[in-house]
């Protein structure tokens, strides 16, 4: 025969009472809207775990930095102090800077022994120096002097 219409039975309200939210959706709607609930709630979970091992992640960084710049700074120390110990040594036993040793200027001793000559004192009478310390230079005339006139 026919098809049979399939009856449904009706839903009655009484004046006052509320229907529950979803109560006329089919339950495949309510199976999709379940899901996607489901969904935002994971995606949610998976954004705040996320987040907890990047906190996590950074604070790991920060205390390997931190031990680095400790490491940097206790060798930069010793560093430091061992180029001033041999600093101090190089001029505890440095033979080159001690003027009772040996002079700076490798030319000091000829220059030494061949002074120059100046004013009225010739070759001669340089070679005399107890005979003219004491005595004053004479004065050239005719030369005037700077500074104030008289």
């Amino acid at each position: 025969g026919p098809a049979q219409i399939k009856m449904l039975d009706p839903i009655f309200h009484e004046v006052g009472d509320r229907p529950r939210k979803g109560a006329e959706l089919s339950e495949t709607k309510q199976l999709a809207r379940r899901l996607t609930k489901e969904r935002r709630a994971a995606s949610r979970q998976l954004a705040r775990d996320a987040l907890v091992l990047q906190q996590m992640h950074s604070e790991q960084e920060r205390q390997v930095r931190t031990k680095r710049t400790v490491e940097r700074a206790r060798v930069r120390k010793i560093m430091d102090v061992e180029a001033h110990e041999l600093k101090k040594m190089a001029t505890e036993t440095s033979v080159i800077m001690d003027t009772s040793v040996k002079r700076y200027s490798a030319k000091k001793e000829a220059k030494r022994l061949n002074q120059r000559v100046g004013g009225n004192a010739t070759a001669e009478t340089a070679a005399k120096p107890n005979a003219k310390a004491s005595a004053k230079p004479a004065k050239a005339k005719g030369v005037k002097k700077k500074g104030k006139a008289k």
